[in-house]
């Protein structure tokens, strides 16, 4: 029967559960995709970040070891007087301090040491020191010749080939190594005397070691470009050392907005390229990583296709219970059915003994009687009955509302008092108010005093949740309960603090809410937190959202959402600041009016709708 009553329940609770089901879904995913993507974007430029710290400290490193050569007075003394003078007692003394230097790290892989006074030069290679070379020219090495101009203490080369220094090193590996380059410019701290050169052939095991752990090898890439657009390290050996020349890296270096991300498509490449600027004192290093979208999306269609196969699986299960349930609906009203069918034959008996103790049960007893007087009552009585019965029956499936919930949550609570869980009782009593305030719909305005024991529920709930973590404190200026102010704009800064602030911080978290009448007769309401805080640029960008006019339609609640319903009620009356340090706190400041009318609100109808 296309028509009856089943097929039209089956296809109401099917469309009542799929379509909701499945736009959920659908939103789900979407969300999902948005917030994940930029969380996954967000993770990768904090790796590269902390990579690129990393090679700022390994720099650091390896820019300290000529350090040693000032305490070492023989070393020196060589430096100062040259090694001409007693030749072979100095020759001894540089072979031992360069073998010094360059056993230091194990990834240095050559040294070279230009003496001012005699133009003597030595490198280590392989662990031996050469025999003494002339470089009477030291400006044939560009190095030397930039820091006998710029007097900086130190310089870095860019990645390239390790180089033979006058020809005093033998170099027998195939094919050459790639080196990065510190030459240090070296003179007598206390007479200003300029002692000479010395360079450090770093080779790049360290830096492979540092970024070769934050990328995806065969999927996704990564790029150290230094000054020059030189490419210090690369996921790509072959630019290793090159210079690089690509639209997108132009789209990089030219970059003045401050973002770290951006969507790129060509033949090429499909993704976001991430990156990161680092600088030192006389250098600086671009820190790209590239991520293709499939990569980027991958944990959020990972998550759909677990979304989606849990939700077939609820679908069937639905569908299941929706034919059991219709059935066992509809299985009285087709019994009911069979046996007026068989009245109107004339068969005046009923073919069941009951049909149950519900409203169908009564409904079979009072047509039982009905049968037994049916020659006293008129058909139209009779199937006035059979509606009024359903019309019954409809009326007590609507009565189920949220003061069965409210009603619940007492007698829960009752229960945990009688059997002495106090705690328990308090908890629920303080759940109960939170969702008797939250689902009253009837009203957008409320007394200080009925917000502050709705944040004051809310907060012991959070308490409890968080075993005690934080601690918080409300200081409201006496005489100010009963004024009037728009409803849940506290909760949401708040709840801000536990989603944003408290839960990323190791230390001791705290709340203040500070309610004040201030003397042009407004109310300040100040909520600071020790959270973790925003950056300045975060700080200005959530200040610009707030300035943008109009009411905020979007189901959420946020900020900007409070701004702009105060902004609605109040006008150019109320405000809304925020202040913030990095990891140190959150300040949201609010300014209303303490006294109003009808017509001081633009929101004309705020009592009960």
């Amino acid at each position: 029967m296309k028509n009856s009553i089943r097929s039209k329940l089956i296809v109401l609770l099917l469309i009542a559960t799929i379509i909701p089901f499945g736009l959920s879904i659908i939103a789900s995913y979407f969300y999902t995709k948005n917030t994940v993507t930029k969380e996954f974007v967000n993770t990768n430029h904090d790796l590269l970040e902390r990579s690129g710290n990393d090679l700022l400290n390994y720099f650091n490193e390896i820019r300290g070891i000529p350090l040693s050569i000032y305490s070492n007075r023989p070393f020196l003394s060589v430096l100062e007087n040259g090694a001409s003078t007693y030749i072979e007692q100095n020759s001894a003394e540089i072979n031992r301090s360069l073998l010094g230097l360059y056993f230091s790290r194990r990834e240095i892989e050559q040294l070279h040491l230009y003496l001012t006074k005699g133009k003597d030069d030595y490198t280590v290679y392989n662990a031996k020191v050469s025999s003494r070379g002339k470089l009477y020219n030291f400006n044939k090495i560009r190095a030397y010749r930039n820091l006998s101009y710029s007097r900086n203490s130190y310089y870095i080369e860019p990645t390239h080939a390790i180089q033979n220094y006058n020809n005093l090193s033998d170099f027998r590996v195939e094919p050459v190594k790639q080196v990065v380059s510190l030459h240090y410019f070296l003179n007598n701290v206390t007479s200003d005397q300029w002692l000479g050169f010395l360079s450090i052939d770093i080779e790049l095991g360290r830096i492979k070691e540092i970024f070769d752990r934050i990328y995806k090898k065969g999927e996704e890439h990564l790029f150290v470009v230094g000054d020059g657009n030189v490419v210090l390290y690369s996921s790509e050996k072959k630019l290793i050392g090159t210079k690089l020349k690509t639209k997108w890296y132009e789209k990089i270096s030219s970059d003045k907005s401050g973002e770290t991300s951006f969507d790129w498509k060509d033949k090429d490449f499909s993704g976001v390229y991430v990156y990161d600027k680092i600088n030192s004192n006389h250098q600086q290093w671009t820190i790209i990583k590239s991520i293709p979208y499939k990569n980027l999306y991958h944990n959020s269609n990972q998550l759909l296709k677990i979304t989606v196969t849990l939700g077939a699986i609820s679908v069937l299960l639905v569908i299941i219970l929706t034919i059991i349930v219709s059935f066992r609906f509809t299985r009285p009203i087709r019994i009911l059915i069979r046996d007026m069918q068989r009245i109107e034959k004339g068969e005046l008996a009923v073919s069941f003994d009951s049909l149950g103790n519900d409203e169908f049960g009564q409904l079979g007893k009072h047509f039982t009687s009905m049968v037994d007087t049916l020659n006293e009552l008129y058909i139209k009585e009779y199937k006035l009955q059979i509606e009024n019965k359903t019309n019954q029956l409809k009326v007590l499936q609507s009565q189920v509302n949220p003061h069965f919930l409210y009603n619940a949550l007492q007698s829960i609570g009752t229960l945990s008092l009688k059997n002495d869980g106090i705690k328990v009782y308090r908890l629920i009593m303080s759940l109960s108010k939170i969702m008797r305030y939250s689902m009253k719909n009837n009203e957008d305005f409320v007394t200080l005093k009925d917000e502050l024991n709705h944040i004051n529920d809310y907060l012991i709930l959070q308490n409890e949740r968080y075993d005690g973590k934080f601690e918080y404190n409300l200081d409201v200026e006496k005489g100010l309960e009963k004024v009037i102010m728009p409803k849940m704009i506290l909760q949401p800064i708040v709840e801000n603090f536990f989603k944003h602030g408290f839960e990323k911080q190791q230390k001791l978290g705290a709340l203040n809410i500070t309610i004040k009448r201030q003397p042009d007769y407004t109310l300040k309401i100040t909520i600071a937190d020790n959270g973790e805080g925003v950056s300045k640029e975060e700080l200005e960008q959530i200040t610009s959202s707030l300035l943008v006019e109009g009411l905020n339609t979007q189901e959420s609640i946020g900020l900007k959402n409070i701004s702009d319903r105060i902004q609605f009620y109040y006008g150019k009356k109320a405000q809304l600041k925020i202040d913030s340090v990095k990891y140190e706190n959150f300040v949201v400041s609010i300014i209303l009016p303490i006294e109003m009318t009808r017509g001081e609100i633009n929101h004309e109808s705020f009592t009960d709708r």
